[in-house]
């Protein structure tokens, strides 16, 4: 039985894509929030040491958990993963915006790490299964990478205009259609 034809040259751009978008939106939560700690503490009355946990709380679990969330993608499937990272990153954000305390916050925060934990290192891993010749795999890491990098570097000026225009809630559900193109593309 001969292995089934490529689904032609858009297939790999719509991986590439949707594995650039899920790991963008962690990526700029882990800068993003940091123009957003005024508003929100003024919002929810947040203490300095609140504020401090709720940059932490996401580092943490992220960092922490991000060998872990590999491992799953070894054991259960890197798109089944990355698919429950996107998922949980966009379910999170949406808990993010709504928190009613800073407390709560805190421990939306870092169940959004987990999911980060979870849909990074399945994004980097499905590029590395994907493209199969070295230089095109070369290229899409390179691609993945820059990507990324931008999206850290842009956090802070978008985060800026999202709080100085309408809200900080909306420093995180900004990710929920970012998230939903993601899984759109995985779908595809």
């Amino acid at each position: 039985m001969s292995a089934p034809a490529a689904a032609g040259p858009a297939r790999p751009a719509l991986l590439l894509a949707a594995t650039i978008l899920g790991s963008a939106i962690v990526f700029i939560d882990s800068t993003v929030v940091n123009v957003a700690l005024p508003a929100l503490a003024g919002d929810l009355d947040a203490s300095l040491a609140e504020q401090q946990w709720v940059v932490e709380a996401y580092l943490l679990t992220l960092g922490s958990l991000v060998l872990v969330g590999g491992s799953l993608g070894d054991l259960l499937g890197r798109r089944r993963v990355f698919v429950w990272g996107v998922v949980g990153f966009g379910l999170t954000s949406i808990l993010c915006a709504l928190a009613p305390s800073a407390g709560a916050l805190i421990a939306f925060r870092a169940l959004q790490g987990v999911a980060g934990a979870l849909l990074v290192p399945s994004s980097r891993a499905i590029i590395t299964a994907a493209f199969l010749d070295a230089a095109e795999r070369g290229a899409a890491i390179g691609s993945w990478t820059a990507w990324t990098s931008a999206a850290i570097a842009v956090g802070p000026s978008v985060g800026g205009v999202l709080v100085d225009t309408v809200s900080w809630r909306l420093v995180f559900a900004i990710n929920v259609p970012v998230a939903i193109a993601a899984l759109v593309l995985t779908a595809r």
